[in-house]
């Protein structure tokens, strides 16, 4: 009784703050994933929840043996265990999309040495789409250049691919990526685009808001303002910079969701922050019971699943967490810009 009570007062103070949250529409709890696994792809699509490969060893250590090519889907109205579907190619640091009912899957790193050996690590340019009638996997047109921990969200018709770079195996320097890649879905003969883009970056999150694609966070993002691409326009603007937490933003690996048409964003601190209606300001929404990284954010209704990932200093984890989010939040403080180099 003890436990309970203690548990129960510690979800309230996770909360507190942060106004009232959302009553969960589905079940409060699911069943964790197969696989502990971080770096990975997840999507919901037509009522299931969809998962993609990742890295289920130890972190920094990569091979054939811990990188997967597993594909599992989970019912999300009452189901209770995942479903093995077609899998493919070994991956990580890749995403899972959804459009008109189908699944799209987009590049990801692939090692190609076995285990004990010198990590030898590959950006594919693999681009597939997953028809959950036919239960079969579909090829689209690969990507002008292998590509990975780079995030692709769609807009309309279209998959846009932001940031990341390509890893060429252990004989070679990897290269950063600077441009963004457009696919248009409904043209007759779908062929990715080139868009300049004002950042070299990878380890970040990306997610849609009707033309708008909000890239978040990565590697040399700290107290940096967020991008933003107009697919319509083709243009780039900022917003601000993610939140602080503690005395300094989460940058890295963060995951992000577009839930109720606003952009909604977890960071390893295990906050969870909306971006303000007018795209200026973050307010904090929630607080994941389990803080992780590398992990991926899905909307669930009202509020959001928080799936797998890596939890610091722990390694991974195969649960998938309902996050409530408040219908009202608390405003918080976004990073300073980083003073410039002397």
């Amino acid at each position: 009784m003890t436990f309970r009570l203690a548990t129960a007062a510690l979800a309230a103070v996770l909360l507190a703050g942060v106004g009232r949250a959302a009553e969960p529409e589905k079940a409060a709890t699911l069943p964790p994933m197969p696989h502990a696994v971080s770096s990975f792809g997840a999507t919901a699509c037509d009522g299931y929840l969809y998962v993609y490969g990742g890295h289920a060893g130890e972190t920094h250590s990569y091979d054939t043996k811990s990188v997967l090519g597993t594909f599992q889907r989970l019912k999300l109205d009452g189901g209770t265990r995942w479903e093995e579907l077609p899998g493919g190619p070994i991956a990580q640091g890749m995403n899972l999309v959804t459009r008109a009912g189908k699944v799209y899957r987009v590049g990801g790193m692939q090692p190609k040495n076995e285990p004990g050996d010198k990590s030898d690590n590959f950006s594919l340019t693999d681009c597939a789409r997953y028809d959950p009638a036919k239960k079969v996997w579909e090829p689209l047109p690969p990507l002008p250049a292998g590509r990975s921990s780079h995030d692709v969200a769609v807009v309309g018709d279209k998959l846009v691919v932001v940031g990341g770079w390509q890893m060429k195996g252990k004989a070679e320097k990897s290269a950063w990526h600077n441009t963004t890649l457009i696919l248009d879905l409904g043209t007759a003969t779908p062929k990715w685009e080139s868009v300049p883009q004002p950042f070299e970056r990878r380890a970040l999150t990306a997610t849609a808001v009707g033309s708008k694609v909000y890239v978040l966070g990565g590697l040399g993002a700290e107290g940096k303002a967020t991008d933003v691409f107009d697919a319509a326009t083709r243009t780039w603007s900022t917003g601000p910079a993610l939140p602080l937490e503690g005395k300094k933003a989460m940058s890295f690996s963060p995951a992000a969701a577009t839930v109720n048409g606003r952009v909604v964003v977890n960071t390893v601190s295990g906050g969870v922050y909306r971006l303000a209606a007018d795209g200026q300001a973050w307010d904090k929404v929630g607080q994941a019971a389990t803080p992780r990284m590398v992990a991926r954010l899905v909307p669930h209704g009202a509020n959001a699943l928080l799936i797998g990932g890596a939890r610091p200093g722990e390694g991974n984890t195969a649960t998938v967490e309902v996050v409530r989010i408040a219908e009202t939040g608390t405003p918080v403080t976004a990073a300073p810009a980083p003073a410039p180099k002397q």
